[in-house]
């Protein structure tokens, strides 16, 4: 998809966003920053529509309407922090149209801890009104309430994967397994990881996967088995990292040109998350 960002609001002066716990400017960079690699690591073109500085609110709302308008974009999408004391998600679209990206952001913002708000009409917000493209106002969280705490908890990578999972999974070839999910789920309990759990493989799983060796043991362990007979092991699924699971990992590698020391590592949870045979 082409997709256009703009990360809301001047850093300082005419057009500059609101101040609480959280700036609301700079996080929506941090945001925004992360959101564009992402998206951009995954295949989509984006086009930054970010404008840091201008002389008015008049001409940061211009500038940024200009910078998207001069694209051929799917859609526009529009970072912001909410203030005012409230708590919650809400997303604005031309008269409240039910956009898909705009639910699924919705829900995985949600998942994350937050108030689900719901879509909103945005019809009389200049960038939603002169935009061509179909267009999403992303109101992450309030700056001045327990939100921002929250969101300082989980930190911007986190926010960021769930708006690009929201934009994505429109049309993406992206498809639930539910071993992800229960990994997600596992990872969560175990290391507090605050993972979103929707069944879909991403950097953050891998970033939150621990090094698994012989004699380890749990549901991590009985969760790597399962994923070793899915593509053609067929080892007991006790929880319990033994001689033959070790030695299963070591023919997985093999067949993937990893080095075989039979250690769950990054490279390997690379693999064990693909899911593919060979």
């Amino acid at each position: 998809m082409k997709i256009a960002i703009n990360c809301g609001h001047t850093l300082e002066g005419p057009g500059s966003g609101a101040i609480g716990i959280i700036n609301e400017s700079i996080e929506t960079r941090n945001v925004g920053e992360r959101l564009i690699r992402l998206l951009k690591n995954n295949g989509h073109k984006v086009t930054n529509c970010t404008v840091d500085k201008a002389n008015s609110q008049a001409e940061y709302l211009k500038e940024t309407v200009e910078l998207v308008n001069k694209g051929d974009v799917d859609y526009f999408i529009s970072i912001h922090f909410n203030a005012g004391g409230g708590k919650g998600i809400e997303v604005y679209t031309y008269n409240g149209k039910i956009l898909q990206p705009a639910l699924n952001i919705c829900k995985d913002i949600e998942l994350l801890g937050f108030n689900n708000r719901g879509i909103k009409d945005g019809s009389n917000l200049y960038v939603i009104n002169r935009t061509r493209a179909k267009s999403i106002l992303v109101e992450v969280c309030f700056v001045d309430s327990d939100d921002a705490n929250r969101y300082l908890e989980l930190g911007p990578g986190r926010i960021a994967e769930a708006i690009y999972q929201g934009i994505s999974n429109e049309n993406s070839n992206d498809k639930y397994d539910n071993w992800i999910a229960g990994l997600q789920e596992e990872l969560n309990k175990q290391y507090s990881s605050n993972l979103i759990v929707n069944g879909i493989n991403s950097d953050n799983i891998l970033i939150a996967c621990p090094i698994v060796r012989l004699n380890a043991c749990g549901n991590i362990t009985k969760l790597i088995q399962e994923r070793l007979n899915s593509v053609g092991f067929n080892i007991v699924e006790d929880g319990i990292f033994g001689i033959k699971t070790k030695n299963a990992i070591k023919v997985f590698q093999k067949n993937r040109g990893l080095k075989q020391d039979g250690i769950v590592g990054e490279n390997t949870w690379k693999y064990l998350l693909n899911g593919e045979k060979y």
